[in-house]
């Protein structure tokens, strides 16, 4: 009768999660979660603007395939429970393959017993043997009358560089998953510095609207830059009359406006409307013309119209109008604190499979027999190359 033998669990989990089989479903089912991405357009969470305007593109396009796609999360698709468990697992098959090349290279420092048969190696010499293996660049551990020729450490250290870079990368996007963010269609008026959502982090825009300076760790992109306007009135006494924007708007007297659209001020004591808004039929640009409407508040009626550029002064009535020029900059705002680690294991990654290809785990033993050497290659392998043992 035959005796079974029962294996370790653990053993079986560490099998299974340390083979190349799992290592590659995992990645197709990340890849397949990448392409339909990439295939459907993933629904914003944070504006909602951008997200109504998303949802009627998406109907438009998929009509009533729409509810089921959501429903799946496709449309969500970093997002979901299934992708986000199969970066789990990947990262989870990481660490174990990391710790099993470790131990490895640990354990490869020092000759290993023999595997396979013996075989005789007729009419070769020692000389050219060793010769040979050392033009390869392999190392040669002997403990006569046995010898091993492997391609320790660099053949031990490239999966083991490969596994750690891998799982360094997985790391760096989950720290600009949690803690990164981004910002866009941020308006910065020039010579103004506002604060991001991280308390901490600010950027700020020089009066010209053409640099834009940030606090360390935040990535800025210019995604345009448009006229503003400084606006102020002073009365023939020389008094500075209050601006209002909207009936609830506090008065100010030196409102700076970015005409991202148009813009109307009152002016109360003086019964007065200003309309700013970018000249039509000109390109939007840091220092565009501004055209200026002024209206009487009780009847609606245009007082004057004219373009102003630069710094200008606008009478009317007793009022004199004062625009100084103050272009703003829309910006895109990112913090990703996992840029770093990110990038170093994507660089060190593509250099471990790289040498892992070009330089595989190898190993070769000889020894001197009573009449020829013995191997547990073959002639060819030994003169050319060597076989795995």
């Amino acid at each position: 009768m035959i005796a079974q033998t029962r294996r370790d669990p653990w053993q079986v989990i560490w099998q299974v999660a340390t083979s190349d089989h799992s290592m590659t479903v995992l990645l197709l089912g990340i890849a397949v979660g990448l392409v339909i991405m990439s295939w459907l357009p993933q629904m914003p969470t944070a504006d909602l603007a951008a997200y109504a305007q998303w949802l009627s593109e998406a109907h438009a396009r998929y009509g009533k395939a729409t509810s089921t796609l959501q429903t799946l999360g496709l449309f969500t698709i970093t997002r979901s429970f299934g992708f986000r468990a199969l970066l789990a697992l990947l990262a989870g098959c990481l660490l174990l393959r990391l710790m099993e090349s470790g131990n490895r290279l640990w354990r490869n420092r020092e000759m290993a017993e023999p595997a396979g048969e013996w075989q005789p190696l007729a009419d070769v010499r020692w000389p050219d043997v060793m010769s040979n293996l050392h033009r390869q660049r392999y190392r040669v551990v002997s403990a006569p009358p046995l010898f091993q020729a492997d391609r320790w450490p660099w053949a031990d250290l490239f999966p083991l560089l490969a596994h750690g870079s891998a799982l360094l990368l997985l790391v760096g996007l989950l720290l600009s998953h949690v803690w990164g963010w981004r910002v866009e269609g941020l308006i910065v008026p020039g010579g103004e510095r506002i604060a991001l959502p991280d308390a901490e982090k600010w950027v700020a825009l020089d009066k010209d609207a053409r640099k834009v300076t940030n606090s360390p760790g935040i990535v800025t992109f210019v995604e345009e830059r448009g006229p503003g306007v400084r606006v102020s009135a002073a009365a023939s006494s020389g008094r500075l009359l209050s601006l209002q924007q909207t009936a609830e708007a506090a008065p100010v007297t030196q409102p700076t406006v970015a005409l991202t659209e148009d813009r109307y001020f009152a002016i109360p004591e003086a019964q007065l409307i200003l309309r700013l808004t970018p000249q039509p039929g000109r390109a939007i640009e840091a220092h565009s013309p501004v055209l200026v409407q002024v209206y009487r508040s009780l009847s609606g009626q245009l007082i004057t119209e004219t373009v102003v550029e630069g710094d200008v002064e606008l009478a009317v009535d007793d009022v004199t109008l004062e625009f100084a020029s103050a272009p703003y900059a829309r910006l895109t705002a990112s913090f990703n604190p996992g840029l770093w680690p990110t990038g170093a294991g994507l660089v060190f990654l593509v250099v471990g499979l790289v040498g892992g290809t070009a330089w595989p785990v190898r190993r070769l033993w000889l020894r001197e027999g009573t009449e020829r050497l013995e191997t547990t290659g073959d002639l060819l392998l030994v003169l050319t190359g060597v076989r795995e043992g």
